[in-house]
This record gives structure tokens, sequence and C-alpha cells, in this order.
């Protein structure tokens, strides 16, 4: 019996020894190696409304396909960690986990993905947001190392105009282009446009108006309906909502068959402006985008089911861009190089998005080109004049 309660003893101990010795090497931890994680940010409404309902159906069908796949990506699982809906957004001590290889920011709100990229900006993961058109991803002109977004900057409306006006007008029509000299990025926007509509042969005629001045639009108005000849131009607005709103009212009141082409966000505040004209490369996506067949593909694959096909789209596309990113390293990828992943997101070709293909440029960490839709307002409603393939712009902070 004491021989025997002795060799129990021995063996308590190098069971003690092992555990001590080895403390990561459970079956439960060593599955866990071929995980990787995806932060996943949540849009501002949430997880359980729309659109956040169909981002994460889109992220639990990625996450399905690739687990199913018989290489993963890079030889490891994905799993989407959907960060909680709350006031705080998420800081870099959230990434301080060796299996997490990206974020993602599905938020609709400039605000926060401004909060996002300022608190991971130079990290050694990638930022990746879902739109960020009116957010900055630039310093010193070269475009952060680390972050990545799926919109072209805001200044694509300049080149969509400018594309737009060639199909559809001879290069002696009158073009006139509203701003003020006393607000940066409408004065920086006009000279970006002024620029390319000279560069295309047009003959652009600036307008530096005082906003603060409401006579100003009087004049403004009354100057270009004086001009002579038979046809009628156009007018680009830099003026922002309420100088927008406000040459409208005065073409109303004169009664002028001059065009207004507002280089501004469409949004509800302009939809009793009748016939004013915008540039928007995601206002007509639910409809004329391709992302139906979204839809469909979900529902055919994993009978999932998504209501907005945009949102799923959007999510679909940063995982298929993080997805080929590392297919292009040596595989299988045991441990993550992240220099080597950050190079990589910035040369992806070929992204499906809907019934477009994006490139995405080294020299922007954006899209290189988009489709942009031409709408006008009919009937307080947004509707589809034509769509025209635009080439996104490098920022530059004076023009």
């Amino acid at each position: 019996m004491r021989k025997i309660f002795a060799l129990l003893v021995i063996i308590l101990c190098l069971n003690i020894t092992a555990k001590r010795a080895f403390p990561l090497q459970s079956p439960d931890d060593r599955a866990h190696d071929w995980v990787w994680n995806v932060l996943a940010v949540p849009p501002s409404t949430g997880w359980d409304k729309e659109p956040g309902k169909s981002v994460k159906t889109a992220l639990t069908w990625y996450e399905r396909e690739i687990s199913e796949s018989s290489n993963g990506i890079g030889g490891h699982d994905v799993k989407f960690i959907l960060l909680p809906e709350s006031a705080d957004l998420p800081s870099r001590s959230t990434i301080n986990n060796p299996h997490t290889i990206a974020v993602m920011s599905f938020t609709n709100s400039p605000e926060d993905d401004k909060i996002l990229v300022s608190r991971f900006a130079g990290a050694d993961i990638p930022l990746m947001l879902s739109g960020g058109e009116n957010v900055l991803i630039d310093r010193g002109g070269r475009p952060i190392m680390n972050i990545f977004a799926l919109d072209m900057f805001r200044d694509y409306r300049c080149n969509a105009f400018t594309e737009y006006a060639k199909r559809i007008y001879a290069k002696d029509k009158r073009i006139a282009l509203a701003a003020s000299r006393f607000t940066v990025n409408q004065e920086r926007e006009a000279k970006i446009c002024y620029t390319l509509l000279d560069n295309a042969g047009f003959m652009p005629m600036p307008y530096w108006t005082d906003a603060s001045a409401r006579d100003s639009y009087f004049m403004m108005s009354e100057e270009i309906e004086s001009f002579e000849g038979e046809e009628a131009g156009v007018v680009i607005s830099f003026m922002g909502s309420m100088g927008a709103r406000e040459i409208w009212r005065n073409f109303m009141r004169i009664r002028t068959s001059w065009r207004l082409w507002n280089v501004a966000e469409p949004d509800e505040a302009y939809l009793s402006c009748r016939g004013m004209i915008f540039a928007d490369q995601n206002i007509l996506l639910s409809t004329l985008g391709g992302f139906i067949e979204t839809r469909r593909m979900l529902w055919r694959t994993r009978a999932m089911q998504v209501s907005d096909s945009v949102a799923a789209g959007k999510a679909l596309a940063l995982c298929e861009w993080l997805k080929r990113a590392v297919e292009v390293m040596p595989q299988p990828v045991d441990n993550m190089p992240r220099g080597m992943l950050l190079q990589n997101l910035g040369r992806v070709q070929g992204i499906p998005f809907g019934s477009q293909t994006l490139n995405i440029s080294p020299s922007l960490h954006r899209p290189s080109a988009r489709d942009v839709f031409i709408v006008e307002i009919r009937n307080r409603e947004y509707s589809a004049l034509d769509t025209v393939r635009t080439n996104a712009l490098i920022y530059s902070p004076a023009y």
C-alpha cells in the first residue's frame, strides 16, 4: 500500500509541474491559436436594428464560409467579435491580443470614425472603415499606414461633376462656381473643380461670395441671369446647405432656366428644392448598386435574410478586402506579419461590391474609382439621371 501511495503522490506532483510549465496547452487554448479575431464596431443604431442586423448576418455568413473552406484564411479560421453598443468607442487597449488582426468600423457617424482614426492611427493593426467619405485618413500628403476606407473622400464630387459636364455639354457651356473665400473647404473644393473643368476644356467662372451677406446671393443670381446668349448655364454651388438653398430660391424668384448643381451630400433638407442636382457615391446603391444579388446570394447559400442589402454588401466587401490581403502572403501564415498585412491591404484588386469591382490605391488607402450617381430632386425624391465612373482624388489641404 505504501508503494502504491508513493506512486500516486509522484504522479500527482508530475501533473502539477506539467501544468505550471505549460499553462497554455489545453485543447481549447490550442484551438484558439488557429482563430484570428476581427473586432467589429457597431452602427450608430446598434446591432439589433437595421443596418446592424444585416451587418451581423453578413459577418456570420463570411465566418462560416471561411471555417468550412479547406484552407480558411491563411490556414486560420476567423471570429468576428461584435463590440458592445456603448457610448465609449474602442481604444488601442482593445487590440492587445496577438490573435486580433483587424478592426472594422460600421458606424454611420463621421464623428465616431474620426475618433477611431485618432485613437488607432499608427498602430500595427488595420482600422477599416465601411464608409469614410467625410473622414480624412491622410497626414502630410500620405495615407496613414494602418487606416483604410471603402468610400472615396468627399472631393470626388468635383471630379464626378466634371465628368458629367463632359458627357452632356459642349465646351462653350457657361459654368459658374459659387463659393466663399472665408470658408476653407469651400474655397479649396471650388479651386479643385475649377482646375478640373479648365483642364477638360471648359471656361468656368468663379463667384466668390460672402456667405454672411444675404444680398450677395441675389446679386450673383442677377449677374448670372444677365449673361447674353440663348442657352442657360450651370451654377455649381460650394456654399453649404443654407447657401445652396438661398441660390435656389433666387433662381426660382427670377424664373431662370439655369441649373443648380450642389457639391454637397444629399439629405432631406434639400427635398423641397426641385431641380437641384447632386453627385453621390452611396445614395442609390440599394436600387442601382447591384446589392439585390447580394441579398439573394446570402439566402441561396445559407438561408440567411438581410433587410439592408447595402450594409451587408459593405461588410462583405471589407471581409473580402482583408481576406485577399492575407491570401497573397506565403501560406500558411503561422504568425501574422503585421507590416506585410498593412502593405498588402493598400494594393488589393478586384473586390466585389455589388455590381462594381473595386481596386485599392496604395496612395489613397481607398478605392481608386467608384460609380457615382447623378441625381435630381423630383417630387421631393432623388431621381437618377446618370451614373459616371469617377476616379478618386489625392487629398490636398490647400489648392
